[in-house]
């Protein structure tokens, strides 16, 4: 994954075996590779960058006078910071420096898009992660304090392994979060000692300290103020987040790639987009044909009058052919169904042309909630899991979760940040992402309205009927109806009338795990393992090659069960440790 990695150390000693750039990376055409020595009076080490050849204007990687600025990924309100700080020549290494001169261990908790990066003075280094941790940082710290850190997980392990000769052992715990929530859990990784910075922390190192602190935290305590008062709020802010977003496409001359489905999310940044101005964009759908996450946007298209690439999901066959890609893109975070659609739909896009993707990412639960049935609950075990059989086995700590008191922000840090975002990972090779509902400004608002608001989708079913009328005259994949239409609520999901019998069949197919059963869904993966004898060789052949991989004889048990008495999405779950342990052997403690 391109962005930044490297290693410090207090002692001169790290210094003494050399580290190539082209040993640790794939070289690239598309991409950007540098390194740099670190040696100051109290800190020795070497950074390097690996990053996409876009957005070149906001990133950094500068050193000068035992001064060290690393910055990648894209920040969407540079300008604003530019005329707060007075910075003339709009140069983004004079804005950092001149913004650590007045905050040096947080100073980036002032920018707003997808970013990580660091800062290295006499006094230490802070390595620091964005808000929702969708640009991720992995980190390995050692008993003799030297501390390795990277962008992309795999470029890590190879990094410590080759530095150290050091070897990992499977985190059991994070296997079993893996056959249950489809993802590891927030601080996480499949590996013993390496873990992921928790979004909207920061690790400071300097000479006498290692430690994690936060600079930002979801808040959802409900604040009063009116339904008049919250509708415009949303509107001015859900509009100042794409203004930022489509501007930054601009910027650099690149047109728009926007996802859309047949779900309200994508719909909206994409609409919102267009009823702006920013007409000239491409909108794709990658789904099983025929079905609504085809049939809606071909629709919404065809009224905006903008371009439309669909790819087809049929068959399940790119489950098979992205596989590995997929494991490896994640370090096996998620399981690889999550992130293999992608990778099969931006294969088949050039990406030269186009800016950041512009998505809908998890807005639904940000305008809407997080909570089971828009009601206030703490955390209980297994809240967001994918799949409960094994649920028992999965242990749940402050360290391993972040937040696990409330059941909203355990899902936000544990899920949407965590699983859900995962499966955009494969854009970060060729670009950046954002979704107008994860501006942070935008989601702390809307986080804090009143519960009767935010729960049934009540007041998002509200905004666009009242802002962006002509949006909700196209059916909600979700409850195969329009929105324009009366509603009732059922199991805290809004309905339309002329929608209730198809809800109730839906209802009874997911209590009876039917859900998948028929090609009537965007990824009906249990009809594609049955009609599909190439994708059920696939996933039989490596649980035959690959199970005895497993060490621990209680998780391979687990593992054996789930895959052969568990739905293709279960066997997919195994299937990911399988083929991680596969992918890193080299790496593994024998």
């Amino acid at each position: 994954m391109p962005g930044f990695f490297g290693y410090i150390s207090r002692e001169k000693d790290i210094l003494e075996k050399e580290l190539d750039i082209y040993d640790l990376i794939e070289k690239k055409n598309t991409l950007i590779d540098e390194e740099t020595i670190v040696t100051t009076p109290n800190f020795n080490g070497k950074f390097f960058r690996n990053t996409v050849n876009k957005f070149q204007g906001d990133k950094v990687f500068f050193c000068k006078n035992d001064n060290y600025l690393i910055l990648d990924g894209v920040i969407l309100n540079k300008h604003e910071l530019y005329k707060k700080y007075e910075i003339k020549e709009h140069n983004i290494t004079d804005l950092l420096n001149k913004m650590v001169d007045i905050n040096p261990k947080t100073f980036y908790q002032e920018f707003r898009g997808t970013f990580a990066g660091l800062y290295l003075n006499k006094d230490g280094m802070v390595l620091y992660t964005n808000h929702i941790g969708d640009k991720e940082i992995f980190y390995h710290y050692t008993e003799d304090q030297r501390l390795y850190f990277s962008t992309d997980f795999e470029v890590l392990i190879k990094m410590v392994h080759n530095h150290t000769n050091k070897s990992f052992e499977l985190n059991t715990n994070a296997a079993y979060c893996l056959l249950t929530h489809s993802h590891v859990l927030c601080n996480e990784t499949l590996f013993n000692d390496v873990y992921r910075l928790t979004p909207g922390h920061y690790i400071e190192f300097s000479t006498n300290r290692f430690e994690k602190k936060p600079y930002y935290i979801l808040n959802n305590k409900s604040v009063n103020l009116t339904e008049e008062e919250a509708l415009k709020k949303i509107d001015s802010l859900f509009r100042q987040a794409i203004k930022r977003a489509f501007d930054k496409d601009l910027e650099y001359g690149y047109k728009h790639l926007v996802a859309l489905s047949g779900g309200l999310d994508s719909r909206m940044t994409a609409w919102v987009a267009y009823d702006m101005g920013y007409t000239n964009m491409l909108n794709y759908t990658f789904s099983q044909t025929d079905y609504l996450d085809e049939t809606v946007p071909k629709q919404i298209t065809s009224k905006l009058k903008t371009e439309w690439m669909f790819k087809a999901l049929d068959n399940g066959t790119y489950l098979y052919k992205y596989f590995i890609d997929s494991i490896k893109i994640s370090g096996a975070r998620s399981q690889s169904s999550t992130i293999a659609h992608t990778m099969s739909m931006i294969s088949n896009i050039n990406l030269n042309h186009y800016g950041l993707v512009h998505t809908g990412q998890i807005g639904d639960v940000v305008i809407g909630t997080f909570y089971n049935n828009g009601k206030r609950a703490g955390f209980s075990r297994g809240d967001g899991a994918y799949s409960n059989k094994l649920i028992d086995k999965v242990e749940y700590t402050q360290e391993k979760t972040f937040n696990q008191e409330d059941q909203e922000l355990f899902k936000f840090y544990n899920r949407g940040f965590t699983g859900v975002n995962t499966g955009l990972k494969p854009m970060y090779q060729f670009t950046e992402t954002m979704s107008p509902f994860l501006d942070i400004d935008f989601m702390d608002f809307c986080l804090t309205m009143p519960m009767e608001f935010r729960k049934g989708h009540n007041i998002y079913i509200k905004w666009i009927n009242q802002y962006y009328p002509e949006a909700a005259d196209f059916i909600y994949e979700k409850v195969k109806g329009k929105i324009n239409r009366k509603l009732i609520t059922i199991k805290g999901v809004p309905v339309p009338w002329t929608s209730i019998p198809s809800a109730a069949v839906k209802l009874i197919k997911n209590r009876l795990g039917l859900k998948l059963k028929t090609k009537n869904h965007m990824h009906p993966m249990d009809y594609w393992y049955e009609n599909n004898s190439e994708l059920r060789d696939f996933y039989q052949e490596l649980y035959m090659e690959s199970v005895n991989l497993i060490k621990d004889q209680e998780l391979k048990d687990d593992c054996k069960k789930l895959f052969q008495e568990g739905s293709t999405l279960e066997k997919d779950q195994v299937a990911s440790i399988l083929g991680f342990l596969k992918l890193m052997d080299k790496y593994i403690v024998r």
